[in-house]
């Protein structure tokens, strides 16, 4: 059933538990109501054991919030088809209620992996809180910018709680539940199918005052939750890139429909009527490896680390660079790999994770 369908059966008997234990003929009984919805529910109401969820919810340490509950965040239970239950790992704080969601292609470019991350941080840096889909590129970036300001950030996903995807995102994924919320409407066990992207996206953009979109074709994930976010109320903006790349189109789109532009965070808080903290008009925010744990690492692998960001560097340049010769560099940044520091390009060249 979806969110719209569950909300009819709740308003109808007044409260979950009652819907729960409800005769089917009662519930048959009810108008307007999808046949396979229902009998799909009463199958699997039939086959589910609530003591066993119940142990897996706990041993996973997860929070379960119903649209009852007074910490059910107050911006997603306004939208029209609010999740009418959400498992979150982490925490979700009043201060939550002033989030911008960032999101964009999978495949981005250098430009929108940059600019992503330190908006991002900006925005983290005033209060703001991020919320994004933890999927690679984009996503992961904004995700990155909270974090590397030591800001909160949440993260929504397509899928159960208990399961990390993409996969490579699972030590960042870890990050996030210390550093602000995971959260899922999916039940436990759920795994990724297309259709559940579209629905994530609602929750991104409904947990959010306005969202961002930093690259995306037309017909993208980013450009569905720009959708929901015009539907929802919420502000639209966009972030102007290279004419001649397809991730441009999107967001130029957007702008022409009268989506805000953004070129710096000005730009949003301006939209937004928040006041620009003095010491953020003087100094010009940099990125950097700050907060980041590389103790572990050895003094070859520090001086690697030292030389990347988040542009792309080509190995000759970064053994050029550390004074390493190359089969060194090769080998070391390989370890970096399987340590999720580092992350390899195309064409031999390699960024900071």
């Amino acid at each position: 059933m979806g969110p719209v369908t569950i909300k009819k059966l709740w308003d109808h008997f007044g409260n979950i538990k009652t819907v729960w234990e409800a005769d089917e003929k009662r519930i048959w009984g009810i108008e307007g109501l999808s046949k396979p919805a229902v009998r799909s529910f009463l199958d699997n109401r039939n086959k589910t054991n609530l003591e066993t969820e119940v142990e897996a919810i706990q041993k996973d340490k997860i929070k379960i919030y119903t649209l009852e509950d007074e910490d059910y965040p107050s911006l997603l239970k306004n939208i029209y088809d609010p999740p009418p239950v959400i498992y979150v790992k982490g925490e979700i704080l009043k201060a939550d209620g002033k989030a911008i969601a960032i999101v964009g292609t999978r495949k981005a470019s250098r430009y929108g992996l940059e600019f992503a991350m330190k908006l991002a941080a900006e925005l983290s840096s005033l209060g703001i809180t991020i919320v994004s889909g933890l999927a690679s590129g984009i996503d992961s970036a904004a995700h990155r910018g909270a974090l590397a300001s030591k800001g909160r950030t949440i993260a929504v996903f397509g899928c159960g709680i208990d399961f990390v995807f993409p996969s490579e995102n699972k030590y960042l994924a870890k990050e996030i539940e210390l550093s602000g919320a995971l959260l899922s409407e999916f039940p436990m066990g759920t795994r990724t199918e297309k259709g559940n992207f579209p629905r994530r996206n609602r929750i991104i953009s409904g947990l959010a005052l306005g969202v961002i979109v930093v690259e995306g074709h037309y017909d993208s994930g980013a450009m569905i939750t720009a959708k929901e976010a015009v539907e929802q109320g919420r502000e639209v903006f966009a972030v102007p890139g290279n004419v001649e790349l397809d991730q441009s189109k999107g967001p130029h789109w957007l702008i022409k429909q009268g989506a805000k532009l953004v070129e710096s965070v000005e730009d949003v808080l301006e939209e937004l009527n928040m006041a620009m903290p003095k010491k953020m008009t003087n100094d010009k925010f940099q990125m950097s490896n700050e907060g980041r744990d590389y103790s572990n690492l050895s003094l070859e692998e520090k001086k690697i680390v030292s030389v990347l960001s988040l542009e792309a560097k080509h190995l000759d340049a970064i053994s050029a660079e550390t004074g390493l010769s190359i089969p060194l560099v090769s080998s070391l940044l390989m370890m970096l790999e399987i340590k999720k520091i580092v992350r390899q390009l195309p064409g031999k060249t390699f960024i900071l994770a």
